[in-house]
């Protein structure tokens, strides 16, 4: 189905039946979040996943995507570009934020090449929307829910059910101050607080107040809320016996809310109640399916249970972050908080991060391509660091592993991460953030010393013997023979480093022989003395 050249009149019909349509995904995420600016085919057409623009990866060829251009100018060559590219591989349609720039010609591109083009809120947050539209595509698909946020679909549904019975905007809350649903019905009042939390989604730290009034946590009685600089509004709790899981919001701007409009409330809280129980299982099988598939590809477990962390993209790069004192210094409950700080800071950063702890340590696997891998997750662990050092008072330290192209390649990225780490703690750093990349050769020889210091047979009686002779007699045999392995043989350069004539360099090299029994002419021998001096260094 070519689009590139199509009249605008015309409307491209999608092979087989679509999860959603671009009517159907405006309609669930209303218009303070996503408006659209050209729709050439109007809005019953196709669009079957979402996907986020990349540089320099190119556009996939997946017809019926919508594709959020982020950090694109809507006014550059560079979202022209973008905009043809989606065209010509039969993208629905392309979403921008405006910035206060116009977005005339891009318009215009739009129109002829055939593609919609929509307009996100500056302010709202791409993973939100991504989250809102993935729940919606999911439910039209008949999947179910997606993921944490699977409250969406019929959660939207009740909010704009009990909108439309009360003539007022309602909003749905869960017991973290999250925004998880609201209406859609346009016409009704609303207010700045509503929209800030609609973009952000949670409370405004200013409302928060208003959100944890004890009555709200008793039995599911109306409260009714004024001042704060926002119209006045009528609340219930959504309580499960004595759990409360959230809250259920009503504009009541002309103050109509009478017993029986209560009583409605009050039925709409009670079913979002079992709404949210069963969502909240779901959430928890789904985390649970993450951590696990994640546990999974960091040991090599051939499972097939790793299909929740995706297998497709440029590839992953594993964050692994540990206290110096883990087991002693950090209690569960702390430790629960630190896990979920490093969640929401990678989550943040890439929405489809995964995070879980395994034998001490807390991991987390980001996309990456293989020229940023180190980057990404470096830019993470500084942040994480920082924040919980601030937060919490607990000072940590991070190993960055290198770039695991594919899932089997997880647990080497794993086993560098902790590679890095084990450097920190050779070192006694904490707050600190090692690249294996960096660090790869302090590594190995931090393994090395660990391999000859199990054996007791590759140990060297003359070098022993040597060292000894050197504390009871103030001589500096072990010094010289490492300055000359060091330099490869060269006596004019050890001699320098010693700050000695060139022949007692060479007369001491000779008596190391002749007491001790060192061979340096050797291979073998100089090789692994100059491997146990080395790691003594």
């Amino acid at each position: 189905m070519a689009r590139a050249g199509t009249g605008a009149g015309e409307r491209p019909v999608g092979e087989g039946t679509a999860s959603a349509t671009l009517a159907s995904l405006l309609s669930a995420v209303g218009d303070t979040l996503l408006r659209p600016l050209e729709v050439p085919f109007g809005l019953d057409v196709p669009v079957d996943e979402l996907e986020i623009l990349d540089p320099p990866h190119p556009i996939g060829a997946v017809p019926h995507t919508m594709l959020f251009a982020i950090g694109t100018n809507p006014t550059s060559r560079e979202a022209e570009a973008t905009l043809s590219a989606a065209a010509k591989a039969e993208y629905t349609a392309l979403v921008v934020k405006l910035h206060g720039e116009d977005p005339a010609v891009l318009r215009s591109l739009a129109r002829e090449q055939g593609i919609a083009l929509l307009a996100a809120d500056d302010e709202v947050n791409w993973r939100h929307l991504d989250s809102l539209l993935s729940a919606v595509l999911s439910t039209r698909s008949g999947q179910g829910t997606a993921g944490d946020d699977g409250e969406w679909d019929d959660l939207f549904d009740l909010a704009n059910a009990t909108a439309a019975q009360l003539h007022g905007a309602v909003a749905i809350m869960d017991d973290r101050y999250r925004i998880i649903a609201y209406s859609t019905i346009s016409g009704q009042p609303t207010d700045e607080a509503r929209r800030q939390g609609i973009l952000g989604r949670e409370v405004p730290q200013a409302f928060r107040a208003m959100h944890a009034d004890p009555r709200l946590r008793q039995r599911p009685q109306p409260v009714r809320f004024t001042g704060h600089g926002a119209l006045p509004r009528v609340a219930v709790g959504i309580l499960a016996g004595r759990v409360v899981l959230g809250s259920l919001w009503v504009i009541d701007a002309d103050r109509s809310l009478g017993p029986e409009e209560e009583r409605t409330l009050q039925d709409a809280a009670d079913l979002a109640a079992l709404r949210l129980l069963r969502h909240r299982n779901s959430r928890d099988m789904a985390r649970r399916a993450r951590e696990q598939a994640l546990r999974g590809a960091l040991l090599g477990e051939d499972l097939p249970h790793t299909g929740p962390l995706g297998s497709h993209g440029p590839g992953f790069v594993v964050a692994a972050f540990e206290h110096a004192e883990m087991d002693s210094d950090v209690s569960e409950p702390e430790m629960a908080h630190i896990i979920e700080l490093i969640t929401s800071y990678a989550q943040v950063q890439h929405f489809r991060a995964s995070t879980v702890q395994l034998d001490g340590v807390v991991y987390t696997l980001l996309p990456a391509d293989p020229a940023t891998s180190g980057s990404v997750g470096g830019e993470l662990a500084r942040s994480v660091l920082e924040r919980i050092r601030v937060m919490l008072g607990v000072r940590l330290r991070a190993g960055i592993g290198g770039h695991a192209p594919t899932l089997s390649a997880v647990q080497r990225s794993r086993q560098e991460a902790d590679a890095a780490l084990g450097v920190l703690a050779h070192r006694g750093q904490d707050h600190a953030v090692a690249d294996f990349q960096e660090v790869r050769a302090e590594s190995f020889f931090l393994r090395l010393r660990a391999d000859l210091d199990a054996f007791d047979e590759v140990r060297l009686l003359g070098l022993e013997a040597m060292r000894q002779h050197d504390a009871l007699n103030g001589t500096e045999y072990t010094g010289t023979v490492y300055a000359y392995l060091r330099c490869l043989g060269d006596s004019a350069r050890a001699a320098a480093e010693m700050y000695v004539h060139p022949n007692t360099l060479r007369y001491r090299i000779k008596r190391v022989g002749e007491l001790f029994g060192i061979d340096l002419q050797d291979p073998d021998e100089a090789l692994l003395l100059w491997l146990r001096l080395r790691l003594q260094h």
